[in-house]
């Protein structure tokens, strides 16, 4: 009985583990787009305004917080590579 239990339990982890991983897909992929968003506006507002060098250095350095976020997701969907939170043995 203890063994169907514990494997019982197992499976209800790596079940947790998993709407956790999916949440935390979800979560950031809408931050993502969020702040791409704001990229956008800041942008575009900016270009109006500052010298083309001043404008690529405030675009990659603003595309560049974006493009983080963006290879946490990549990371997490494409190599299996999850926040510390989001590991589970077994998965």
């Amino acid at each position: 009985m203890k063994a169907i239990q514990n494997l019982i339990a197992e499976a209800l982890r790596a079940a947790e583990c998993r709407d956790a991983r999916a949440a935390w897909v979800k979560r950031t992929s809408d931050r993502w787009l969020k702040e791409h968003l704001e990229v956008d506006d800041r942008l575009t507002e900016a270009v109006v305004r500052l010298s083309e060098e001043e404008f690529e250095r405030l675009a990659d350095a603003e595309l560049g917080k974006v493009d983080a976020l963006m290879a946490q997701i990549r990371a997490a969907l494409d190599e299996d590579k999850w926040p510390r939170a989001l590991h589970v043995s077994g998965l």
